[in-house]
């Protein structure tokens, strides 16, 4: 493949992989990329893992990320996620690259609660937390795999609950950009705004639904990538969950379509 159509399609490459392949190892279920402000609970363990397909005009990547997430109070988890990634071919190398990607650590805490009575309308709950991360570069860069040094991100997270419907919304700052440089490219840093709404009544089947928007700054200056989901999620008990989503880019640099399916216990 010439090397200098890599070279621009790279910004777009590695913010949908950070999109699909870097999934929530906190509460929030797949195949959503938003994460809400719940947490596991004391002394509880959420482990999940999921299979993420994802086309981007020649480019395809399968991810399958193992996660753990660990309650340690009310209102706080900690986490971690080894994913195994897939690139056929990397946009580093050309060529078809398969093996461990960089390591993610994350931190939640839900700092605001409250619950409101709206009349015959039942009541709606509102909350806010926050969201720190740190990536470890233990995926070999060479390779297209990681990105080479320490990587940070942050999020502001807010779900409002009313009646059977709840709705989240993030807005997130990553520095995964200035680690990633392919000959003259840099990927300084992303900008990330997302919202979801699950439907809760018909359980336990619960409709999810997506848009994701993330301003990311490359080669040609500043770009916009959009995307948008649909899913279901099986949810039985409160133990374990499967789910499946499709989501399809909405803007010409943003990927063509990812497949996604997941699973989670908690104990």
């Amino acid at each position: 493949m010439d090397r200098e159509v890599i070279m621009r399609r790279v910004p777009g490459i590695w913010a949908v992989i950070m999109l699909v392949a870097m999934p929530i190892v906190a509460d929030a279920m797949h195949p959503l990329f938003t994460d809400d402000t719940g947490t596991q609970g004391t002394g509880a363990f959420l482990v999940e893992s999921s299979v993420n397909y994802l086309k981007d005009n020649a480019f395809r990547s399968t991810t399958v990320p193992l996660a753990v997430t660990a309650g340690i109070s009310e209102t706080m988890d900690i986490g971690v996620e080894i994913p195994y990634l897939l690139l056929r071919p990397s946009a580093a190398t050309g060529q078809q690259e398969g093996g461990i990607s960089d390591v993610n650590f994350k931190f939640k805490h839900r700092f605001y609660e409250r619950e409101t009575k709206d009349g015959e309308q039942g009541t709606t709950e509102r909350s806010l937390a926050y969201q720190v991360a740190y990536s470890q570069p233990t995926g070999r860069e060479d390779l297209g795999l990681g990105a080479g040094v320490s990587r940070w991100s942050a999020r502001l997270l807010g779900t409002m609950e009313r009646e059977s419907t709840e709705f989240n919304a993030n807005l997130g700052y990553d520095s995964s950009g200035n680690a990633l440089r392919r000959g003259n490219f840099v990927f300084d840093y992303a900008l990330s705004l997302s919202v979801a709404a699950k439907y809760e009544r018909p359980k336990p089947w619960e409709p999810v639904m997506e848009l994701n928007v993330i301003r990311v700054k490359g080669v040609d200056g500043y770009e916009r990538l959009a995307s948008a989901l649909a899913g279901i999620i099986y949810e039985p008990s409160e133990r374990y969950y499967i789910d499946a989503g499709v989501r399809i880019g909405l803007t010409e640099r943003s990927e063509d379509y990812g497949l996604l399916a997941g699973f989670g216990y908690k104990f």
